[in-house]
Protein backbone atom coordinates (compact mmCIF):
# COMPACT_ATOMS: atom_id res chain seq x y z
CA UNK A 1 0.00 0.00 0.00
CA UNK A 2 2.20 2.99 -1.16
CA UNK A 3 -0.68 5.57 0.25
CA UNK A 4 -0.31 4.57 4.08
CA UNK A 5 -0.38 7.92 5.09
CA UNK A 6 -3.05 9.14 2.74
CA UNK A 7 -5.04 6.24 3.65
CA UNK A 8 -4.88 6.59 8.06
CA UNK A 9 -5.09 10.82 7.22
CA UNK A 10 -8.18 10.40 5.41
CA UNK A 11 -10.35 10.28 8.60
CA UNK A 12 -9.18 13.19 9.94
CA UNK A 13 -9.09 15.83 7.03
CA UNK A 14 -11.13 19.04 7.92
CA UNK A 15 -11.83 21.91 6.83
CA UNK A 16 -12.58 25.15 8.91
CA UNK A 17 -11.74 26.19 12.33
CA UNK A 18 -9.88 23.72 15.07
CA UNK A 19 -6.69 22.65 16.04
CA UNK A 20 -4.76 20.69 13.48
CA UNK A 21 -4.78 16.91 14.41
CA UNK A 22 -1.50 15.42 15.17
CA UNK A 23 0.29 12.90 12.73
CA UNK A 24 -1.90 10.30 12.48
CA UNK A 25 0.78 7.86 10.81
CA UNK A 26 2.88 8.94 13.66
CA UNK A 27 0.18 7.19 16.07
CA UNK A 28 -0.09 4.23 14.17
CA UNK A 29 3.66 3.67 14.41
CA UNK A 30 3.22 4.60 18.23
CA UNK A 31 0.65 1.62 18.34
CA UNK A 32 2.85 -0.62 16.21
CA UNK A 33 5.91 0.05 19.02
CA UNK A 34 3.46 -0.76 21.94
CA UNK A 35 2.81 -4.02 20.46
CA UNK A 36 6.30 -4.86 19.05
CA UNK A 37 7.62 -3.87 22.09
CA UNK A 38 4.64 -5.61 24.10
CA UNK A 39 4.13 -2.26 26.17
CA UNK A 40 0.69 -3.36 28.21
CA UNK A 41 -1.20 0.35 28.05
CA UNK A 42 -1.20 3.60 26.51
CA UNK A 43 -0.46 5.10 29.81
CA UNK A 44 2.46 2.95 29.73
CA UNK A 45 3.40 4.02 26.21
CA UNK A 46 3.25 7.71 27.03
CA UNK A 47 5.51 7.60 29.80
CA UNK A 48 7.86 5.63 27.52
CA UNK A 49 7.39 8.25 24.84
CA UNK A 50 8.66 11.43 27.20
CA UNK A 51 11.60 9.55 28.46
CA UNK A 52 12.85 7.59 25.10
CA UNK A 53 14.43 9.95 22.64
CA UNK A 54 14.80 6.83 19.95
CA UNK A 55 10.95 5.93 20.06
CA UNK A 56 9.73 9.33 19.66
CA UNK A 57 11.89 9.75 16.43
CA UNK A 58 10.62 6.42 15.74
CA UNK A 59 6.89 7.73 16.21
CA UNK A 60 7.31 10.75 14.14
CA UNK A 61 7.46 13.10 17.76
CA UNK A 62 9.47 16.56 17.04
CA UNK A 63 11.60 17.43 20.17
CA UNK A 64 9.37 20.03 21.21
CA UNK A 65 6.22 17.89 21.11
CA UNK A 66 4.61 16.50 23.60
CA UNK A 67 3.75 12.59 23.46
CA UNK A 68 0.88 11.14 21.85
CA UNK A 69 -1.53 11.35 24.82
CA UNK A 70 -3.74 7.86 25.45
CA UNK A 71 -7.27 10.17 24.72
CA UNK A 72 -5.59 10.50 21.00
CA UNK A 73 -4.26 6.78 20.62
CA UNK A 74 -7.72 5.73 21.76
CA UNK A 75 -9.49 8.54 19.10
CA UNK A 76 -6.97 7.29 16.06
CA UNK A 77 -8.75 3.69 16.88
CA UNK A 78 -12.37 4.92 16.96
CA UNK A 79 -11.74 7.30 13.51
CA UNK A 80 -9.82 4.17 11.65
CA UNK A 81 -12.27 1.56 12.89
CA UNK A 82 -11.56 -1.98 12.93
CA UNK A 83 -12.05 -2.41 9.15
CA UNK A 84 -9.39 -0.01 7.81
CA UNK A 85 -6.94 -1.48 10.75
CA UNK A 86 -7.26 -4.72 9.42
CA UNK A 87 -6.97 -3.51 6.02
CA UNK A 88 -3.80 -1.71 7.01
CA UNK A 89 -2.61 -5.03 8.41
CA UNK A 90 -3.25 -7.11 5.06
CA UNK A 91 -1.04 -4.72 3.25
CA UNK A 92 1.49 -5.17 5.48
CA UNK A 93 1.40 -8.55 5.15
CA UNK A 94 1.54 -8.76 1.78
CA UNK A 95 4.24 -6.77 1.40
CA UNK A 96 6.17 -8.67 3.86
CA UNK A 97 5.06 -12.15 1.74
CA UNK A 98 6.08 -10.24 -1.37
CA UNK A 99 9.86 -9.65 0.48
CA UNK A 100 9.75 -12.83 0.93
CA UNK A 101 9.81 -11.68 5.16
CA UNK A 102 7.01 -13.96 5.80
CA UNK A 103 6.48 -17.24 3.53
CA UNK A 104 3.70 -18.99 4.87
CA UNK A 105 4.13 -22.24 4.46
CA UNK A 106 4.05 -23.54 7.95
CA UNK A 107 0.79 -21.65 9.55
CA UNK A 108 0.45 -22.48 13.46
CA UNK A 109 -3.30 -21.22 14.58
CA UNK A 110 -4.29 -20.48 18.18
CA UNK A 111 -5.57 -18.30 20.95
CA UNK A 112 -4.64 -15.86 23.39
CA UNK A 113 -6.55 -13.93 26.15
CA UNK A 114 -6.90 -10.20 26.22
CA UNK A 115 -8.37 -8.49 29.34
CA UNK A 116 -10.85 -5.77 28.89
CA UNK A 117 -10.53 -2.81 30.60
CA UNK A 118 -13.74 -2.73 32.08
CA UNK A 119 -15.84 -3.95 35.53
CA UNK A 120 -18.24 -6.78 35.19
CA UNK A 121 -21.45 -5.79 34.57
CA UNK A 122 -23.78 -5.87 38.05
CA UNK A 123 -27.09 -6.59 36.25
CA UNK A 124 -25.18 -9.83 34.45
CA UNK A 125 -22.03 -10.71 35.44
CA UNK A 126 -21.15 -12.42 32.34
CA UNK A 127 -20.28 -9.03 30.49
CA UNK A 128 -18.82 -6.00 30.82
CA UNK A 129 -20.36 -2.64 32.36
CA UNK A 130 -18.36 0.15 29.95
CA UNK A 131 -17.62 -2.79 27.65
CA UNK A 132 -20.77 -4.82 26.54
CA UNK A 133 -19.02 -6.70 24.48
CA UNK A 134 -16.60 -8.57 26.81
CA UNK A 135 -17.60 -11.55 28.08
CA UNK A 136 -16.38 -14.07 30.51
CA UNK A 137 -14.09 -17.06 29.18
CA UNK A 138 -11.21 -18.88 30.18
CA UNK A 139 -8.05 -17.22 30.41
CA UNK A 140 -4.82 -18.27 32.07
CA UNK A 141 -5.86 -18.36 35.87
CA UNK A 142 -9.42 -19.22 35.70
CA UNK A 143 -12.06 -17.35 34.02
CA UNK A 144 -11.92 -13.36 33.42
CA UNK A 145 -13.74 -10.53 31.33
CA UNK A 146 -12.25 -9.94 28.08
CA UNK A 147 -11.39 -10.79 24.36
CA UNK A 148 -9.93 -13.97 22.96
CA UNK A 149 -7.42 -12.79 19.71
CA UNK A 150 -7.67 -15.95 17.81
CA UNK A 151 -4.38 -15.93 15.54
CA UNK A 152 -3.08 -17.55 12.14
CA UNK A 153 1.08 -17.09 12.74
CA UNK A 154 3.92 -17.79 9.93
CA UNK A 155 5.88 -20.18 12.19
CA UNK A 156 8.95 -19.39 10.54
CA UNK A 157 9.40 -15.39 11.03
CA UNK A 158 6.55 -15.51 14.21
CA UNK A 159 4.74 -13.02 12.21
CA UNK A 160 1.04 -12.86 12.28
CA UNK A 161 -0.78 -13.05 8.88
CA UNK A 162 -4.37 -13.20 10.07
CA UNK A 163 -6.30 -12.14 13.26
CA UNK A 164 -10.14 -12.61 14.50
CA UNK A 165 -10.64 -10.42 17.74
CA UNK A 166 -14.25 -12.61 19.45
CA UNK A 167 -15.99 -12.06 22.99
CA UNK A 168 -13.96 -14.48 25.27
CA UNK A 169 -16.61 -17.12 25.55
CA UNK A 170 -16.78 -17.98 22.23
CA UNK A 171 -14.77 -21.50 21.07
CA UNK A 172 -11.95 -21.21 18.99
CA UNK A 173 -13.52 -24.06 16.83
CA UNK A 174 -16.23 -21.30 15.60
CA UNK A 175 -13.37 -19.55 14.10
CA UNK A 176 -11.46 -21.48 12.74
CA UNK A 177 -12.66 -22.23 9.35
CA UNK A 178 -12.67 -18.20 8.71
CA UNK A 179 -9.49 -17.51 10.67
CA UNK A 180 -7.89 -20.36 8.08
CA UNK A 181 -9.36 -19.00 4.98
CA UNK A 182 -7.92 -15.85 5.55
CA UNK A 183 -4.05 -16.85 6.27
CA UNK A 184 -4.48 -18.82 3.04
CA UNK A 185 -5.87 -15.67 1.23
CA UNK A 186 -2.72 -13.63 3.46
CA UNK A 187 -0.08 -16.34 2.11
CA UNK A 188 -1.14 -16.25 -1.16
CA UNK A 189 -1.99 -19.77 -0.74
CA UNK A 190 1.27 -20.99 -0.08
CA UNK A 191 0.12 -23.16 2.78
CA UNK A 192 1.40 -26.31 3.18
CA UNK A 193 1.63 -27.12 6.90
CA UNK A 194 -0.70 -26.53 9.54
CA UNK A 195 -0.57 -26.58 13.39
CA UNK A 196 -3.54 -26.02 15.62
CA UNK A 197 -4.30 -27.93 19.17
CA UNK A 198 -7.45 -30.53 19.09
Amino acid sequence: MDDLEEFVCEPYRHEGAGRPPRNPLGILKALVVKRFRNIPSDRQLYRRLWSDPELRELCDIEEHEKPYHPSQLTRFRQRIGPEKLEYIMEALVGRLRDAEVVRGEIVACDATFIKAYSKRDPKDDSKGYSDPDARVGRAEKGYRLGYKLHLAVDANSELPLAVIAAPANENEKKHAPELIEKAIQATDRKVRVLVADS
